[in-house]
């Protein structure tokens, strides 16, 4: 599932959405290696602070994996929380392929008890 923010309001509709960090995001979410991942994940385009994230439910609450703006930056794991959003760590994933970073994701909510 997707959704976009634009100008303070949540729409399901992300056709028009074609930014590099768009589709790395789509691509990524395909390669979830665990079911649960797969099932839970939202992509979220926040056209307002301009940042594509993958947003997922876990038992501590929202987690989201947001993606760097440009290509050898980290990705950030924010937890947002009813105290604001906090980051739980990084995980670096400069030039390597998406289906690696889709495994260190799964791997980062797993080891920390998240998903």
């Amino acid at each position: 599932m997707e959704i976009v923010i634009a100008a303070g309001r949540v729409t399901p509709n992300a056709d028009e959405i074609t930014t590099p960090q768009a589709v790395k995001a789509r691509r990524i979410a395909n390669f979830l290696p665990r079911p649960v991942l797969l099932r839970d994940a939202v992509i979220v385009h926040n056209q307002d602070d301009n940042t594509t994230s993958i947003r997922f439910d876990t038992t501590a609450g929202p987690v989201r994996i947001l993606l760097p703006v440009a290509e050898g930056f980290e990705f950030h794991v924010i937890h947002d929380s009813d105290t604001g959003s906090r980051i739980l760590g990084s995980i670096r994933g400069g030039s390597i392929p998406v289906r690696a970073i889709a495994y260190r994701i799964s791997e980062f909510l797993r080891t920390r008890g998240l998903k």
